[in-house]
Parts: C-alpha cells; sequence; structure tokens
C-alpha cells in the first residue's frame, strides 16, 4: 500500500507531455496584435496587444501602446481609461478593468472580463497631453 501512494504521488508530480482539454494549448507566450485604430482626431493609433491569441472569452490582460499616427513615436503625458463594450447586445461589463501605465505610451489594462464570445469593444478615452478618443474591436471565440 505504501508503495502504491508513493507511486501515485510521484506519477501525480510529474508533468504531462500532452496538453489536456483544460490546459493552455493555442496560447503563444509572446505578445500578439489582436486589435489596431485610429483615434477620432487621426493623430493617434492605438495598438492592442495580448499573450493569449486567440483571444477567448474569460478575463483579460491587454498590452495597449498609444504612438503618433503620422511617426509613429510613442505619445508621454497620456491617461488612459477603457470600457469593454459588447455593440451586438448593447452592455459593457459591470467592473472597471485596471489600468497601469508601464512606460510612455505603453499601458497594461487587466481584470478585463469579456465574459461573452462575439464581437467586443475597448473603448479608449486618452486625456492629458491629448485628448481623444478611439475604439479598437476585437473578436472573442469560446
Amino acid at each position: 500500500m505504501k508503495a502504491l501512494m508513493m507511486g501515485m504521488l510521484l506519477l501525480g508530480a510529474t508533468p504531462s507531455a500532452v496538453p489536456d482539454a483544460g490546459s493552455d494549448a493555442g496560447i503563444v507566450s509572446a505578445a500578439a496584435t489582436v486589435g489596431t485604430a485610429t483615434s477620432a482626431s487621426g493623430r493617434l493609433r492605438v495598438e492592442v496587444l495580448s499573450a493569449a491569441v486567440p483571444l477567448r472569452r474569460g478575463v483579460q490582460v491587454f498590452q495597449v501602446r498609444i504612438t503618433d499616427a503620422a511617426s509613429g513615436k510613442q505619445v508621454s503625458g497620456v491617461v488612459l481609461s477603457v470600457q469593454p463594450w459588447m455593440p451586438a447586445m448593447g452592455h459593457g461589463i459591470s467592473e472597471v478593468p485596471r489600468v497601469t501605465a508601464r512606460e510612455p505610451g505603453t499601458f497594461e489594462v487587466s481584470d478585463a472580463d469579456l465574459f461573452m464570445p462575439g464581437v467586443w469593444e475597448l473603448r479608449f478615452t486618452l486625456k492629458g497631453t491629448v485628448e481623444d478618443t478611439a475604439t479598437v474591436t476585437l473578436k472573442l471565440g469560446r
């Protein structure tokens, strides 16, 4: 019995070589662009990146880059807010996603619970050195 228990403990501690259905199969480790948009004024470009590609419903973490549309240089002095919105259903999410500035023109958006598959909009408001808005459209799978 002791040998059986020890064997079970050892086998349970060994990582599986094949991902199971509930694993992160299909997830890439490097962030990839999942959406871009030009701001309402046409002066800025907003790029949304994710390490979880393809996008699936659930809690998301995005990297957001704000650049000058003409020069491609990152824009500093911007305060970013975001409202996830599902246009087909006419609603957003109840919790406000966390936005953390990482470096000039780069932000992390976390705790964005996009709980349904389908088309979502990330509606960005930019304030500070630049006042503008932008909407990036994403498609989430199951």
